[in-house]
C-alpha cells in the first residue's frame, strides 16, 4: 500500500496503526495538500457487501458531525476492491497509550478529558448519532491536550459478530454497557456508561472488570458491581466517585440521561471539590507528542496551536451556553405572568363595558292622571 495513490487523490505515506476492521495509514491529499488518516477495510470486510453498505452509511452519518472534539470524516471511497474512509489526521497519541504510560492521571486532567468527551457526545447525540464503542483506544489526545473522539457509528456497522472474528472485541468488552453485553440495542445512555468506565480507568489506572475472555468480562458487566474507585484512589472526592458510579449504573433509568447532565456535574466537581476553575488551561497536563519512528514520545511542553481554543475556552463557551439556555426560561416565565394579567384585565374591562351597555337607567314618570280633566 505504501506509495499507492488511492482514488487518484490520496498518496499513502506510511502505516500508523491497525484496528479490528481496518488498517490505518498516514496519507497526503494531493488535491488540498494536507495530511489525512486513511482507514482501509480489511479484506474479510471488503468482501462482505452487507458490511460495506452499513460501513458507508454509518461513515456518512459520522461525516455530518462537526465539532472540535470529534475526528473529522472527510471522504468515503472505493478504489477497485479497496474500500476506505478518509479522516482528519491527529498528531498525538491515544488515551489508552497515555494511561498505560502514566498510570492514573491527575484528577483535574481526568475530569477535563471526560468533559471534552462528553461535549463531543452531546453534539453527536443531538444529531442522533450514537458512538456505541467509546473506549480509550478510540480517543486521541493531541499535542495541545485537545481530545478527539474517533469512529462514530462504526461499531454499528461492524457489529459484535464481525468484531469477534478479529479479536478486537476484547478491547471493547471492558467498556461495554450491560445492554450491549446482553446483545441488546445501544443508545445514548450506553455511551455514557462507557464514559463512566473510561473515567474509572483514568482515575484508578485499571478497568473495573477483567477476565480471560470477552464473555467473562461481559458477564461481569451484567452481574457484578465494580470495586469502588475510591478504594483504589484514596484521593478521589466522594462527588467524583458518585458521578462515576451513577454513569455505570446497570439500570439505564438510574444513569445520567444526557451527556450534558454528566458534563455539568463534572464541571461542578472541578470547581468546588478539586479547587480549579474550568477556565484554567491544561497545557501542563497534555501528553507529549509521539515522534515518528521513536519508541517513546517526546517530552517538551509545546505551546498550544493558535488555531485551537484551549480547554478553558471550551468550558467558557459551555458556561455561556448554559447562561443563554437559562435566561430564556426566566423571560418566558415572566411573559406568561404578564400575559395572564393582561387577559384578566381584559375580562374585567369587558364585563364592566357590557354591564354598562345593557343597564337601563330608571326614569321618574310624572303623574298624568289629572291631566285632561
Amino acid at each position: 500500500m505504501i506509495g499507492r495513490l488511492l482514488g487518484n487523490r490520496y498518496e499513502i505515506l506510511e502505516r500508523v496503526g491497525a484496528g479490528g476492521w481496518a488498517m490505518v495509514y498516514r496519507a497526503r491529499d494531493t488535491y488540498l495538500g494536507r495530511m489525512v488518516a486513511i482507514k482501509v477495510l480489511r479484506d474479510q470486510y471488503a468482501a462482505d457487501d452487507e458490511f460495506v453498505k452499513r460501513f458507508r452509511r454509518e461513515a456518512q452519518a459520522a461525516g455530518s458531525l462537526s465539532h472540535p472534539n470529534i475526528v473529522g470524516v472527510y471522504d468515503v471511497g472505493q478504489d477497485g476492491e479497496i474500500y476506505f474512509i478518509v479522516m482528519e489526521f491527529i498528531d498525538g497519541i491515544t488515551l489508552k497509550e497515555w494511561i498505560d504510560r502514566e498510570g492514573p492521571l491527575p484528577l483535574p486532567t481526568a475530569v477535563r478529558v471526560t468533559v471534552q468527551i462528553l461535549d463531543a457526545l452531546d453534539h453527536a447525540h443531538q444529531n442522533r448519532v450514537v458512538h456505541r464503542d467509546i473506549k480509550p483506544h478510540n480517543i486521541m489526545v493531541t499535542r495541545s491536550g485537545r481530545v478527539k473522539v474517533a469512529d462514530f457509528g462504526i461499531a454499528r456497522a461492524a457489529g459484535t459478530g464481525t468484531l469477534a472474528h478479529t479479536g478486537s472485541i476484547m478491547g471493547s468488552a471492558h467498556y461495554f454497557s450491560p445492554e450491549q453485553a446482553r446483545g441488546g440495542l445501544a443508545g445514548e445512555r450506553s455511551d455514557l456508561y462507557s464514559v463512566g468506565v473510561v473515567l474509572y480507568e483514568m482515575v484508578t489506572g485499571k478497568v473495573p472488570f477483567g477476565g480471560e475472555s470477552p464473555i467473562a468480562v461481559a458477564i461481569k458487566h451484567i452481574q457484578e458491581n465494580p470495586i469502588r474507585p475510591a478504594q483504589i484512589n484514596l484521593e478521589l472526592p466522594p462527588e467524583l466517585e458518585g458521578i462515576i458510579l451513577r454513569a455505570m449504573d446497570k439500570d439505564q433509568k438510574h444513569r445520567y440521561q444526557t451527556a450534558r447532565d454528566m458534563l455539568e456535574d463534572l464541571n461542578e466537581v472541578l470547581r468546588k471539590r478539586i479547587g480549579i476553575e474550568p477556565e484554567e488551561p491544561v497545557s501542563r497536563d497534555a501528553p507529549p507528542r509521539r515522534s515518528e519512528g521513536a519508541t517513546r514520545p517526546r517530552s517538551p511542553r509545546e505551546p498550544r496551536s493558535p488555531r485551537e481554543p484551549d480547554d478553558g475556552e471550551i468550558t467558557r463557551r459551555m458556561s455561556r451556553r448554559e447562561v443563554k439556555n437559562g435566561a430564556p426560561r426566566k423571560v418566558r416565565g415572566l411573559a406568561w405572568v404578564v400575559l395572564g394579567l393582561m387577559v384578566l384585565l381584559a375580562l374585567v374591562f369587558g364585563y364592566w363595558t357590557f354591564s354598562n351597555w345593557v343597564r337601563v337607567p330608571v326614569v321618574q314618570i310624572p303623574p298624568v292622571v289629572e291631566i285632561g280633566r
